[in-house]
């Protein structure tokens, strides 16, 4: 992990079906960021692109699938140039179009470098409620980490957050720095337990995290924020409630390598008692 690494988490309303107004908001962010903290990675929310989706409805699925789009395509493209201009790292959160299959979608993440460059693809592995009339899981690669300039990278989406042993995977695979990319709702959870969860996964796997949530509504669904970061004693570093924010937080090497030499969490598993995790019901 490079010694310091600022981090800026962007909690801001997403345009439903409208990806260049809701790119035109990733810009704006991306300058601000970059004037107030000279950030390293700027994250966004889960389906930055357009939004999210609503109940089993299939008028409303077609148009959706028409503004998904494959990756590569115009939008990596539009952030690709964005991390070029202003030198940084971008998580995004993207309806993504099936690279082969025409009417299918995965949830995805995209992971840009400051070059442009695609550097990594996380799909969600994890698909809850109605969003399974909408996305495929991912099969594949889905606990891949993703080395960057700035460290290694875990990215989980929405769901995906809440399932330990994803998260822990990620950390046996080398992450020292989790993002956690949220469409969470109001009549899902209260604020705060974004903030305990951001905390929780932290704490844990004695890693970084960035939880980035966003706000605003679709189709009567309320998003609530409460983005956050935390260091690796599950410390808030930084935390929104609800409304427009840009947050940050300073990630620095020294803190993780101090707390995983005086906890070993990871020598100290005993992996012969945790059989029943891993068997399918």
């Amino acid at each position: 992990m490079k010694e310091k690494v600022v981090v800026a988490a962007v909690q801001m309303d997403v345009s439903l079906l409208d990806a260049s107004k809701n790119l035109d908001r990733m810009k704006t962010a991306i300058e601000a960021a970059r004037l107030a903290q000279d950030v390293d990675l700027v994250v966004f929310p889960e389906l930055a692109n357009i939004g999210y989706i609503k109940g089993r409805d299939k008028q409303f699925g077609g148009r959706y699938i028409k503004h998904a789009e494959k990756i590569p395509g115009e939008f990596t493209q539009a952030l690709g140039e964005l991390a070029d201009e202003h030198d940084v790292h971008i998580i995004s959160g993207m309806a993504e179009a099936h690279p082969t299959i025409p009417g299918t979608l995965y949830n995805s993440a995209v992971l840009i470098g400051p070059t442009g460059d695609l550097l990594g693809v996380h799909r969600k592995a994890h698909i809850p409620g109605y969003e399974k009339h909408y996305f495929v899981p991912s099969q594949t690669h889905a606990s891949d980490v993703f080395e960057t300039d700035l460290g290694t990278i875990g990215i989980g989406v929405c769901y995906d957050n809440q399932f330990a042993e994803l998260t822990r995977t990620y950390a046996l695979k080398g992450a020292e720095i989790l993002v956690m990319l949220w469409n969470m709702p109001s009549f899902s959870n209260g604020g705060t337990i974004l903030h305990n969860l951001t905390s929780v996964r932290a704490f844990e796997n004695r890693m970084y995290s960035v939880s980035c949530n966003r706000i605003g509504e679709n189709h009567e669904i309320e998003f609530f924020g409460y983005s956050a970061i935390a260091n690796p004693v599950g410390e808030l570093i930084a935390s929104a409630e609800g409304g427009e924010a840009i947050i940050y937080g300073v990630l620095e090497r020294d803190a993780l390598l101090e707390e995983r030499s005086q906890m070993t969490i990871f020598r100290d598993r005993r992996p012969d008692l945790y059989g029943e995790v891993v068997k399918p019901l």
